[in-house]
This record gives structure tokens, C-alpha cells and sequence, in this order.
């Protein structure tokens, strides 16, 4: 490995660290800093391979389960990414929601996607009981995927009636899990 990729890296895993250490939340840093250093290496892993735009995959990762979204031009860049994922240390499980693009045209569809997902994002920051940097807001096809660990029941039936009143949204898929204090 270069110099310049490690450089990378080690800045990449810096300014994860940096990041959850400035968010208020209900995970212990070590969990927050696996998961995120996970994401990291996993990134790192797509932004190397010429054949995935990493741009075009969001990766997740929650305690260890690493969740790719996104649409990729090609099935090997689908499988590509899901298999760079499970090479990956400490990865507990890969589920791979990365769908093969279809027809022209699309590319409409994914602005919107866009701005539902900034829609939701601003709406829970607006909410003075909910901590956004906690949930995590996915969309594709305006199908909503919230995932993430909250702090409390009510927050997550919150957060899901925010995301369902968005314009734009067809669907929302609840992933969010309350936290285990015990």
C-alpha cells in the first residue's frame, strides 16, 4: 500500500473519530468508533475498485451488520461491493440492497430520492427531541429506509411519522432499533 493510501486512510479513520465523538448519543464510542471505522475500511475498499463509483453506494453499518444501498451500472459492481464488504474485519453480516440500474430515466427518480432524503434530515434536526446524527435516512424509488439506534420507543414512532408526512415518500421501512440500556 502507498504512502498516499494510508495518508488516506488514517485521515479517513481521523475525521470518523472526530465525527462521532462531536454527537451526542446513546452508543458507547467504542461501538460508535467499530462501526465507523468499518464503514471507513469498506469505502476505502469501493473507492479503490475501478469497477464501483462509490458515490453511487451508501454504506451503513450497526453493530458490526453493514447495510449497501445505492444503484450500480453493472451486476459484478453489485456483487463486487458486497464481496469487498464481507472481506472486510469485523463485518458480522452484509446485507446488500444495492440494486442494478434499468432503464433511462432514472436518473429523475434518484434527484428526488435526493431531496427526500434532505427533507427527512431537516425535519428531524428540527426536532428538539430527536438526535439526527442517530438515525440514519436512506430513499430509493421514494421507498424510506430508517436505521439507526434511538434512545427512546416514542422517538422511533416519531421519526417514522416524520418520514411518512414527507412529500414524496411511498413507502417507509422502520429499521431503527431502541437502545438496550440493560
Amino acid at each position: 500500500m502507498g504512502s498516499n493510501q494510508t495518508a488516506v486512510r488514517i485521515v479517513g479513520a481521523l475525521a470518523v473519530a472526530v465525527a462521532l465523538s462531536a454527537c451526542t448519543t446513546t452508543r458507547s464510542a467504542g461501538q460508535q468508533l467499530d462501526d465507523g471505522t468499518i464503514t471507513t475500511k469498506i469505502e476505502s475498499k469501493l473507492t479503490a475498485d475501478p469497477d464501483i463509483n462509490p458515490t453511487n453506494v451508501d454504506v451503513d453499518t450497526l453493530n458490526g451488520v453493514v447495510t449497501l444501498r445505492g444503484e450500480v451500472e453493472k451486476e459484478s459492481a453489485r456483487t463486487g461491493a458486497e464481496r469487498l464488504a464481507r472481506e472486510t474485519d469485523g463485518v458480522v453480516e452484509v446485507r446488500n440492497e444495492i440494486r442494478v440500474q434499468g432503464e433511462p430515466g432514472e436518473d429523475d427518480e434518484t434527484l428526488s430520492d435526493a431531496a427526500i432524503t434532505v427533507k427527512i434530515k431537516t425535519k428531524l434536526t428540527a426536532d428538539p427531541d430527536i438526535n439526527p446524527f442517530n438515525v440514519d435516512v436512506d430513499t430509493l424509488d421514494g421507498v424510506v429506509t430508517l436505521s439507526g439506534i434511538v434512545g427512546k420507543a416514542e422517538n422511533v414512532e416519531r421519526i417514522e411519522e416524520i418520514a411518512r408526512e414527507t412529500e414524496g415518500v411511498v413507502e417507509v421501512r422502520n429499521e431503527l432499533q431502541v437502545e438496550d440500556n440493560g
